[in-house]
């Protein structure tokens, strides 16, 4: 089973530590697993010149990394990793495509679970569990369920989700106005998965903490609220469900406002932003 990773780091924040980590997690990976054919594209922002041969040089031989002088948003990052990945041909019907934060990491056991998943699941298109700073073993963990939106929207994120290749060669691009990097923070996990949901033969959640990752942090719902409501938003209209959620999430964006959280003005604009007409990105 093939696997690609897609994910970007800024060389200029010093995270060369937590990215250690997670490529470390995926080199085991592989190691307990032969038979898995693993590649990352990998783009370092904000990288010096004189540092890229020696940084080239110091990851695995799975990883293909680019770099680049300045920093793009999250979003831009992965479509020009994707975009490379299809021209290559590194991406085929069948690939699993996961798109892990430099800070994420896969503890023993958890790819070679998910491709095992895919390889028994023939319709199988998204996969997704939780995530934790403390993450707990796959063997203890519980089946997976058929995934609802309600699961997608509160659950799925980039370090959690891998879908199959036939869904990204289908046109599936993160929304380059949505994300961190961009003046709308958020949303653009929330979006592509929800894209990937209703486009998937089948959505599988595992309803376990088994993927490592920092810990959500409240005091931010605020801040990505408008950014998952316009995700929830574009797709509302999709599946009743999703529509469920959107009114769920109108009603939280109220309960923000009341508790002093959310500035009256800034959910005002943020209903506005989600109810305008938007296309769905795509390839």
């Amino acid at each position: 089973m093939n696997v690609v990773l897609v994910s970007t780091s800024d060389v200029g924040s010093g995270r060369s530590r937590v990215l250690g980590r997670m490529l470390r997690s995926v080199e085991h990976a592989k190691i307990a697993r032969p038979d898995m054919d693993v590649s990352m594209l990998l783009l370092l922002q904000r990288c010096p010149q004189q540092w890229r041969q020696s940084l080239n040089e110091s990851f695995p031989r799975f990883v293909r990394a680019a770099s680049i002088d300045g920093r793009v948003s999250l979003s831009v990052a992965r479509n020009v990793l994707l975009a490379e990945a299809l021209s290559s041909g590194l991406i085929g019907d069948s690939t699993i495509v996961a798109f892990p934060d430099d800070d994420c990491w896969y503890p023993d056991g958890v790819l070679e679970h998910v491709t095992q998943t895919f390889a028994l699941s023939p319709r199988l298109d998204l996969w997704f569990c939780r995530y934790s700073s403390t993450p707990a073993g796959i063997e203890r963990a519980p089946a997976p369920r058929i995934a609802t939106a309600r699961d997608v929207v509160r659950q799925a994120s980039s370090n959690t989700m891998f879908v199959r290749g036939r869904i990204v060669k289908s046109g599936m691009v993160f929304d380059e106005s949505l994300g961190v990097g961009t003046p709308t923070d958020g949303g653009e996990d929330t979006e592509f998965a929800l894209n990937a949901h209703v486009r998937s033969g089948l959505s599988l959640y595992l309803p376990a903490e088994v993927i490592g990752h920092r810990d959500k942090n409240p005091r931010l719902r605020a801040k990505y609220y408008r950014g998952g409501l316009i995700a929830i938003a574009r797709h509302a209209s999709r599946e009743m469900r999703i529509g469920i959620e959107l009114v769920r999430k109108l009603l939280v964006g109220v309960w923000l406002v009341l508790s002093r959280q959310l500035p009256a003005a800034a959910f005002v604009r943020a209903v506005g932003a989600a109810l305008r007409p938007r296309r769905i990105a795509s390839f």
